[in-house]
């Protein structure tokens, strides 16, 4: 009894020292956290694991998005192209309510379907609930084109054809769709305000911007010449292959640096030209450009994807509605913009 008493007050011992040593490593650590971070950091300590990144621009989404998109455009090409007797097939994309329609006796053409706008409005364990918009061209009955006409029923009348913008919303379950309800006819989006963009300065033929800038284009459109000299090391351009113009006008050079390259070293620069190809003039283009310099050569660094704007950004006033209440009168009116409040993180 003696022996296992003692045994057991030295497992009693053994079990307090390394508890003690155990908080010791505890204290020690906290420490270090309020030194380094202060209270947050010790509260982070203890507080348990952040919740996973929401999903709602992961692969998987996005893939939904594009599953229902391309649901909703099928259904509503359906859907406008039936004609009376032809409810089963609606039956394939919408329930009980598809018995509840009235068909046109002839069908309408029907073409050029696009879907133009994908949201998800609600999401619920497996199920997920999608707003679509689709745009399509709607001619007239095949019956009324041919007496417009006086051509067989099967010709298209393309003058007569309207775009058409349609909403429907349809649910995800299981990777299962179908329509909530049958297609509703929806405004087009209207038209925007013009963004106020960076470049303030027109730079004549004669200004290092201007040449470098014509210079770069024209090979790079037509394939005369060396593109490499234009450009900087990393910028990674190569000329369009087959060349797609003979031959490149530059119509005007506009930037954001006043001088047009003689003070400063980097500049945006949007360029806008006439290309020619074997067939004649074409459609005016315009290349918004980084450019820098280096050594005293300016240099192209990219074509930009969009064109510079103005920092923060400013919005030139709604020209449909100053069209909408513009005087008659030719007298031009002055240009308003809205500033855009710079961008802030929670």
């Amino acid at each position: 009894m003696v022996g296992r008493s003692t045994d057991s007050g030295d497992e009693l011992l053994r079990r307090m020292v390394a508890r003690r040593r155990r908080d010791n490593v505890i204290v020690a650590v906290l420490a270090v956290l309020a030194v380094l971070g202060g209270g947050h950091a010790i509260l982070d300590f203890f507080a348990s694991d952040p919740p996973p990144p929401s999903d709602s621009a992961t692969p998987a989404t996005i893939g939904r998005a594009q599953l229902a998109g391309s649901f909703a455009q099928q259904f509503i090409v359906t859907y406008l192209s039936s004609v009376a007797g032809q409810q089963d097939r609606l039956g394939e994309y919408v329930g009980s309510s598809a018995q509840q329609i009235t068909l046109p006796s002839t069908a309408r053409q029907v073409s050029d379907p696009a879907v133009v706008y994908v949201s998800r409005v609600g999401s619920f364990d497996t199920l997920e609930v999608w707003s679509v918009t689709v745009s399509v061209k709607v001619g007239k009955s095949a019956s009324t084109a041919s007496s417009a006409t006086g051509t067989s029923a099967n010709s298209s009348n393309t003058s007569a054809d309207t775009r058409q913008f349609y909403r429907v919303g349809i649910s995800v379950l299981n990777g299962r769709l179908r329509a909530l309800a049958l297609p509703a006819l929806v405004e087009p989006p209207s038209r925007g305000a013009d963004l106020a963009q960076a470049y303030s300065s027109p730079c004549t033929a004669d200004t290092p911007l201007s040449q470098v800038a014509s210079g770069f284009l024209t090979t790079y459109l037509t394939g005369n010449g060396d593109v490499g000299r234009y450009i900087t090391l990393d910028a990674g351009i190569a000329a369009l292959r087959p060349a797609p113009f003979t031959a490149v006008e530059t119509v005007a050079v506009t930037s954001d640096d006043n001088s047009c390259g003689t003070s400063r070293s980097s500049a945006q620069v949007l360029v806008t030209v006439n290309p020619k190809a074997d067939g004649g003039a074409v459609a005016t283009l315009a290349y918004p450009l980084t450019m820098v310099r280096d050594g005293g050569q300016w240099q192209v660094q990219s074509v930009d994807a969009v064109p510079a704007m103005t920092n923060p950004p400013a919005v030139i006033a709604d020209q449909q509605n100053s069209r909408a209440s513009a005087p008659s009168s030719t007298t031009s009116l002055p240009s308003t913009t809205v500033q855009i409040p710079r961008a802030t993180q929670n």
